[in-house]
């Protein structure tokens, strides 16, 4: 039966392309969305929310968008410390991966797997691990490439399967036309940090225009690194020296061809542990992981009979390569070190039609269907010393069909129902239906309200599934997806023209919940264990307070409790408050803060972190010169000394973060 399905869909989705149009879509103009006051901005187009683009008071779900002009003024550097700004989100670092929590659940060692990252609505997670890896400077897609990130809470499922159960995170990118001149960028930072990209946009003629860019890091890291429970002389009394380094390069094109979008990225890293996935040689610079991430995909959009045909098509490459050195015994001789090498590498293809088209005055329905098909999923792992030896060698590869209806129905000038429902099937995965559903009230003053509900599931990966090395982890072929109910009331209201005021109280129920746990025989499987439950409510006010500050205060309160006896869940903080502001200095210079403060944190191992407060400022240049902008960020002002916790080794459960750090970019460009 899959089989049948993914043909048929591959035929109906292939057959797409055949209404290729001849006229040249208008171009539309760009405004600085960061001048925009809160009405205009309350109707700026989101396209994550629903699949096509319509306002925040429209969009089902409660919504943040950071800007290109939020990106340059508060001078972010990675993906997720442009999330750590918004309103009830965290993040956590292992200095392996960044991960990113949300609404108290960011469960060490998750790695985001329960959110949903796109890129213009390109699927980021991999086939194999199924985790969304990618918020620091692995992710592909350099940051003043960014158009806006559309940040959708709740469950997504209805519309995008797998994964969307927590929030959606939908990177929308420039045009190539809203790209700006070619431009060189250069960045050192306190830490040994280096960076240079270079970005050009361009037209070919005959109505196609292309935006290139290509960027490289090579950063040392910050050394030494002190674990007290290495804390002896065999050890180098806990010092890390050298242990964080990372280097890597991403690639970024795009064309745009009358109807057709081509787009392709391409993404190395490779950065050394401090602290690994077992019992490692401590300070052991051999232990190390790669990450590859590339797609390329063609995209086509046309009015066709009264509605909208959007049809993609994409192949994607994940690859995954670890080095492990552990101490061999002692007794075993041959050299006391044992080179121990994991893979997990990941192709494939999909496609995906959609048809938005009215129903009458009042109702618009979009339909579509979606097929991935992996060419592999490979897991392997080997020792290449002390002799060589193939500990594992899986290639579990899946086909997954869906097919997805939304109705968005105005039942009078104030009130407006949105109603969604998706069902998945998979070769290896039972069906999985996911329903959605929406009521706004928008009344004649500047109030909007909505109650939400949806229905969000996971299903288990290849890797939580099959991983069977005989000596850490074993298969689990039974394990069932994942689910969870969210109910939510989001209020918002308007102040003028300059402030935004949004409350928002929610719940979530999740079931079947997948964590790593001991066998009888000593070895990790993820099982199926009972449910998670929490509930909270968040509050921000932003906007201009004045013609001169830019400014958004939030707070969030959560309680989460999970299957455990004492009911309190890991990484999940109770309360989370932030507020961001921006101030002109004179006409050629932005000042900016961001100032964040999370309480206390559980570890695995049961103990609590202390309190966190960050504060961090940016200068940022406008037109200091013709062709050169400068910009310098100060990073953990007071200089906090804070862990967060981890999941990698049973020894140490909290990884130190960096303390104070300063970083200055230069920028030259062609003369506007």
């Amino acid at each position: 039966m899959i089989g049948r399905a993914v043909a048929c869909s591959f035929a109906l989705c292939l057959t797409a392309p055949a209404w290729a149009s001849d006229q040249e879509p208008a171009v539309k103009s760009v405004q600085d969305l960061g001048s925009l006051t809160i009405e205009q901005l309350m109707d700026v187009q989101v396209e994550g929310a629903a699949l096509h683009p319509q306002s925040l008071q429209d969009a089902p779900a409660s919504i943040t968008i950071i800007t290109a002009e939020d990106i340059r003024i508060y001078g972010y550097l990675t993906l997720g410390e442009a999330l750590a700004s918004v309103r009830g989100f965290y993040t956590s670092s292992n200095r392996t991966y960044q991960t990113v929590g949300v609404r108290g659940f960011n469960f060490p060692g998750d790695y985001a797997s329960r959110f949903l990252v796109m890129v213009n609505g390109h699927n980021m997670a991999d086939n194999v691990l199924n985790f969304e890896l990618y918020f620091g400077n692995d992710f592909p897609i350099d940051l003043n490439l960014i158009k806006r990130i559309e940040i959708i809470r709740g469950p997504s499922s209805a519309l995008y399967g797998s994964n969307g159960i927590f929030a959606t995170i939908n990177i929308i990118t420039k045009t190539p036309g809203e790209a700006g001149p070619a431009s060189l960028a250069a960045e050192i930072g306190s830490f040994g940090e280096k960076k240079g990209q270079i970005m050009a946009a361009g037209s070919l003629g005959k109505n196609a225009k292309f935006l290139l860019s290509a960027s490289v890091f090579n950063n040392s890291g910050e050394s030494p690194l002190f674990f007290p429970q290495f804390n002896a002389p065999e050890t180098n009394h806990g010092q890390a020296i050298d242990m964080n380094g990372q280097k890597g390069y991403h690639l970024f094109a795009n064309l745009v061809w009358r109807d057709w979008t081509f787009t392709a990225a391409f993404a190395d890293r490779k950065e050394i542990q401090p602290i690994s996935w077992g019992p490692v040689i401590f300070n052991d610079r051999g232990t190390s992981v790669n990450d590859v991430r590339n797609y390329v995909e063609a995209a086509y959009t046309r009015e066709v009979a009264g509605g909208t045909l959007r049809w993609r098509t994409y192949y994607d490459a994940f690859r995954f390569e670890g080095r492990a050195d552990f101490p061999l015994d002692p007794v075993a001789g041959s050299g006391g070190v044992e080179d121990n090498r994991q893979a997990f590498l990941g192709d494939w293809v999909g496609t995906q039609l959609t048809y938005r088209f009215d129903l009458g005055r009042r109702d618009a329905l979009t339909m579509g269907s979606e097929v991935k098909v992996d060419l592999r999923n490979r897991m392997s792992e080997w020792d290449v010393s002390p002799e060589p030896i193939q500990i594992m060698n899986i290639n579990r590869r899946d086909r997954s069909f869906a097919v997805f209806a939304q109705d968005e129905h105005r039942l009078s000038a104030r009130w407006k129902l949105d109603l969604g429902v998706r069902f998945d099937i998979a070769s290896y995965h039972s069906g999985f239906l996911s329903p959605r559903a929406a009521l706004i009230y928008q009344p004649p003053s500047a109030w909007t309200y909505k109650l939400l509900y949806g229905r969000g599931f996971r299903k288990p990966s290849a890797f939580e599934l099959y991983f069977d090395d005989g000596r850490s982890g074993a298969p689990n072929p039974n394990a069932r997806s994942e689910s969870a109910d969210t109910l939510e009331i989001d209020i918002e209201r308007r102040i003028g023209k300059r402030i935004n005021l949004v409350a928002a109280a929610y719940g979530y129920q999740m079931h079947d919940f997948l964590v790593a746990a001991y066998t009888n025989a000593g070895l990790i499987q993820y099982q199926n264990v009972g449910k998670i439950r929490a509930t909270g409510f968040e509050v921000e006010i932003n906007g201009r307070l004045a013609a001169w500050l830019s400014a958004t205060a939030s707070y969030a309160f959560q309680e989460s409790h999970d299957y455990d006896a004492d009911g309190v869940l890991e990484n999940s903080p109770s309360h989370l408050a932030k507020l961001h502001f921006a101030v002109p200095l004179r006409r050629k210079f932005d000042l900016s803060s961001g100032m964040q403060y999370y309480s206390s944190l559980r570890t695995l191992a049961g103990a609590q972190t202390t309190p966190v407060y960050l504060a961090d400022f940016t200068i940022t240049s406008k037109h200091l010169f013709p062709n050169l902008d400068v910009q310098f960020g100060l990073r953990n002002t007071f200089n906090r000394q804070y862990s967060d916790p981890i999941a990698l080794s049973p020894v140490v459960d909290t990884m130190p973060q960096p303390g104070r750090s300063l970083f200055v970019r230069l920028i030259t460009h062609q003369a506007q």
